[in-house]
């Protein structure tokens, strides 16, 4: 399974011990008492769990319904409304997917289980560890996060959605050289995955740096057109460009309820301010939930521009 917080960065988790031989979810035995005539030994269970190996034709989320119009969406589900999630995947019989939803969910508790009841079959799969890690993203244990994400590329070097969803802990963490990297290599490893570029593009813009952010978003709009999260990185570039017009076409272009996303509205806001819309720009602020950490000063900025 492919992921990538918020995990695609707009990107989006256990207590548990871990130890020398890596078991970290896994469930101890009881110890075993010996009876003096062994009787015990018939009903142990010798039978050894079938390993489930990594199958790459595999790694991308089949999903039967989605509530977010995005390419994305096949390789994270971190956009992905709860009850969506629940309906995609309360019968699924992949239980990977099944672990990243629920943990997406916040019900880090029955992924918990899930992902003990698993170990022994999935304990050399590269996607398991990724996922368990993405767990630990969720939960805000980064330390834990970036642990296993490497222990998932221990098991498969060329694995890109561990790389990528480094990138987005590094990037959290405020360590941005290291996610620039991260992001970076990701993206030359595969370049037929969106997220690593899509992640990279992201980072620039959060710089300034449009010269390297344009021909990333420009290259993904034109192989997927649709895609709102790509037509609002269109609209963010013609705004840092002040190509207020352009800026203003591309977000016409998404949805009502994308546009009440904080991140989107302030600058679609800003953008109609700037084209002297006064009476849209404030429109475009109303209903919008006040966003908390660093996004928050930015809104309050904007919102004091527009109103004064």
């Amino acid at each position: 399974m492919k992921i990538a917080i918020s995990l695609i960065l707009l990107v989006s988790i256990f207590g548990c011990s871990s130890n020398s031989s890596q078991r970290s979810f896994a469930s101890e035995k009881e110890e075993l008492k010996l009876d003096d005539n062994y009787n015990w030994v018939e009903s142990l269970d010798f039978d050894k769990k079938t390993e489930t190996k990594y199958k790459p034709e595999k790694d991308e989320f089949d999903l039967k319904k989605s509530d977010k119009d995005t390419v994305l969406i096949k390789e994270s589900i971190s956009s992905l409304s709860a009850p969506i999630l629940e309906e995609n995947f309360k019968e699924s019989d992949d239980p990977l997917s099944k672990i990243v939803s629920k943990c997406y969910q916040n019900k880090f508790e029955e992924a918990n289980v899930l992902i003990d009841q698993i170990y022994a079959q999935f304990k050399n799969n590269t996607s398991y560890w990724n996922q368990v890690a993405t767990c630990y993203y969720l939960k805000g244990d980064y330390s834990k996060a970036i642990l296993f994400y490497n222990k998932s590329r221990d098991l498969d070097p060329k694995f890109v959605p561990p790389l990528n969803n480094l990138g987005v802990v590094y990037q959290k963490q405020g360590r941005f050289q290291k996610a620039l990297s991260a992001y970076k290599k990701a993206n030359d490893m595969n370049a037929f995955s969106i997220t690593p570029a899509f992640n990279l593009a992201r980072l620039y813009l959060q710089f300034g740096i449009v010269s390297k952010a344009e021909p990333i978003i420009v290259g993904l709009n034109k192989k997927n057109e649709n895609d709102p999260n790509i037509i609002n990185g269109l609209a963010h570039i013609y705004l840092l460009k002040n190509d207020y017009e352009r800026a203003l076409n591309n977000f016409k272009l998404l949805s009502k309820e994308y546009l009440m996303k904080p991140e989107v509205a302030i600058n679609y806001a800003l953008t109609l301010k700037m084209l002297n819309k006064n009476d849209e720009a404030i429109s475009a602020l109303n209903g919008v939930n006040e966003p908390s950490g660093e996004l928050r000063s930015y809104f309050q900025k904007v919102e004091s521009f527009i109103k004064e």
